[in-house]
């Protein structure tokens, strides 16, 4: 796999906790937006879809915390 697709599987799995009813506290869904806007990053660059995922400065996903 290369780079584009693991952020778009990232994204993908972090979709939820954009959602007004997700239960998260507000800092957390601030956590998860920049952690995606971080995913997003990476999969814009120009070699997202031939970089080496070993290679790559992975964002930390935030931890859930409940509301």
């Amino acid at each position: 796999m290369n780079s584009k697709i693991v952020s778009q599987n990232l994204l993908a799995s972090t979709d939820w906790t954009q959602s007004p009813n997700s239960g998260l506290t507000a800092d957390c869904v601030s956590g998860f937006a920049a952690y995606r806007a971080s995913l997003r990053a990476i999969r814009r660059r120009d070699n997202a879809s031939v970089s080496d995922t070993k290679s790559e400065t992975w964002p930390t996903a935030p931890k859930e915390e409940w509301s």
